[in-house]
């Protein structure tokens, strides 16, 4: 006896489910039993559980399986009910379009949530950062049962502190992701902290020098990760001036329209770093290899200005939001390279102190201000440019800057 086609669609469209629900846990662990090994060198420390790995793995595939048949019903369905109405060819080339350019931005939207599909964006070499924000972002959410400390800022806190030496020796007690991207300043970080799924007693520790907040306005970020939400602050703060010319109207297509938001990382992936990256190559190539005529070059670039007023005010509504959460926000005062701090105006430091202390005052239970001079000592030799650590500087901070945190926890738990 045949069966109706309608019928095995739906038988079709069931079993996934009915695997997930009655298989989903014992092939989690059959397959972290297996594959462990190979997980945990691929995953490169961004989790723990093989086994909690693989179920969220095999939850996204059930979840994009279902959405994506979902939005194929929904579009097959709207091109029906058009059909009914217009029989014009060319309507009907507009109507496909319409229907698969959405389908797509929903599709995608829905990926966007998912380690399967950041997976395919990775590269340990070339890294895409935006897609290695989204991975440790969503494994970050899974993980439970243990203090949980986010890396937020700019690549001066990546250079700065190693989360895989803090997982090696703080893991069982502290695990640690580092969710910061390049070119972060104050009112960076304020978007990315309502991004990433924080929780009471969470930690955010980020290594703050003066070219966060002194220097050229926020650029980067925004395109990529700004909510409409923002919008209100950025009109409250008066920093709709202040950022970098685009970057807003990029942010609000990307909300708008989840192919735009994630075209870099999808060109990458297609044309390939190489082509990618020769603005950066060519800015790189430009760069004086001096760094003591680099930093009084650069020195006059870091000034008070209507921009720090901005960015300071901003990284300030961050740390309100933080305490309103119950998470505890760690400063690290940072160090740049001596040929940089030498010629800086005394003011911008003077300025920065005034700040840190105001922001612990404001806090003072939720905000702890620790100089970066106490884990590794700022001389040239420990810089590869104005503001990066060499390898073995970071070890050593990192290191040392282990002991504090040890002593924290200790504290919080009495």
């Amino acid at each position: 006896m045949k069966l109706p086609k309608k019928l095995l669609l739906l038988a079709a469209l069931l079993l996934p489910l009915i695997l997930w629900l009655a298989l989903g846990d014992k092939l989690a662990a059959i397959l972290a039993e297996k594959f462990g090994p190979v997980l945990a060198r691929v995953g490169d420390g961004k989790f723990t559980d093989p086994v909690s790995f693989v179920l969220g793995r095999i939850n996204e595939a059930v979840f994009l399986f279902y959405i994506t048949a979902a939005i194929i019903a929904a579009g097959l369905t709207l091109r029906g009910l058009i059909d009914r109405f217009y029989q014009n060819r060319a309507i009907r080339g507009l109507r496909d379009g319409i229907l698969v350019f959405v389908g797509l931005n929903l599709l995608v939207l829905a990926c966007g949530n998912t380690v399967l599909f950041w997976s395919l964006f990775y590269d340990k070499v070339h890294i895409d950062n935006f897609a290695q924000y989204h991975i440790k972002r969503k494994l970050f959410s899974e993980d439970t049962g243990r203090q949980r400390l986010v890396l937020l800022g700019n690549s001066q806190t990546n250079r700065s502190i190693d989360e895989k030496i803090l997982n090696a020796k703080l893991g069982e007690k502290i695990w640690s992701t580092d969710l910061t991207q390049p070119g972060t300043r104050g009112f960076d970080m304020l978007i990315l902290e309502r991004d990433i799924p924080l929780r009471k007693g969470d930690w955010v520790i980020s290594y703050l020098s003066e070219i966060v907040f002194y220097g050229a306005g926020s650029g980067i970020v925004p395109p990529k990760f700004l909510h409409f939400a923002d919008l209100d602050d950025l009109i409250e703060l008066g920093g709709w001036n202040k950022l970098s010319p685009g970057s807003v109207r990029s942010g609000i297509a990307g909300r708008l329209i989840p192919l735009f938001r994630y075209r870099e990382s999808i060109s990458q992936r297609v044309l390939s770093w190489e082509i990618m990256g020769i603005d950066q190559f060519r800015h790189d190539s430009t760069l004086v290899p001096d760094l003591e005529l680099q930093g009084s070059q650069n020195a006059s670039g870091l000034h008070l200005s209507p921009g720090a007023t901005f960015e300071k005010a901003s990284f300030m509504r961050m740390s309100d939001e933080l305490a309103a959460l119950g998470c505890k926000l760690i400063i690290v005062d940072g160090d740049v390279h001596p040929a940089l701090e030498k010629n800086l105006s005394p003011a911008v430091r003077q300025d920065m102190d005034r700040f840190l202390a105001d922001l612990k005052s404001r806090h003072p239970g939720n905000v702890i201000v620790t100089d970066a001079g106490l884990y590794l000592r700022p001389t040239a030799d420990a810089f590869d440019d104005l503001v990066h650590f060499t390898d073995a500087a970071q070890i050593e901070f990192t290191e040392n800057l282990v002991d504090f945190l040890k002593q924290t926890y200790n504290a919080s738990v009495k």
